[in-house]
C-alpha cells in the first residue's frame, strides 16, 4: 500500500469522526458506556484502586475488569 493511499484513508477516518451523532431513534434510551477500563476492580465495595494519588472509588459494576 503506497504512502498516498494510506493517508487517503487516514483522512477519511478523520472526516467520518467529525460528523455530528446522530439523534436517538423514538423510544431509545441512553445507557452509561464510560466503563473503568484501565484496572481492575479493587473491592470489597467501593473500588480502592489509587491512581496517581486520587481513590477510583467506584462500584464494581462500572469496571470493565473485574478479576474474574
Amino acid at each position: 500500500m503506497s504512502k498516498a493511499e494510506l493517508l487517503r484513508r487516514i483522512e477519511a477516518l478523520e472526516a467520518l469522526h467529525r460528523q455530528p451523532t446522530p439523534p436517538p431513534v423514538d423510544g431509545q434510551q441512553a445507557i452509561n458506556v464510560g466503563h473503568i477500563g484501565h484496572h481492575v476492580y479493587a473491592g470489597p465495595g467501593a473500588c480502592r484502586v489509587e491512581d496517581f494519588g486520587k481513590r477510583c472509588g467506584a462500584h464494581r459494576d462500572e469496571h470493565q475488569h473485574t478479576g474474574e
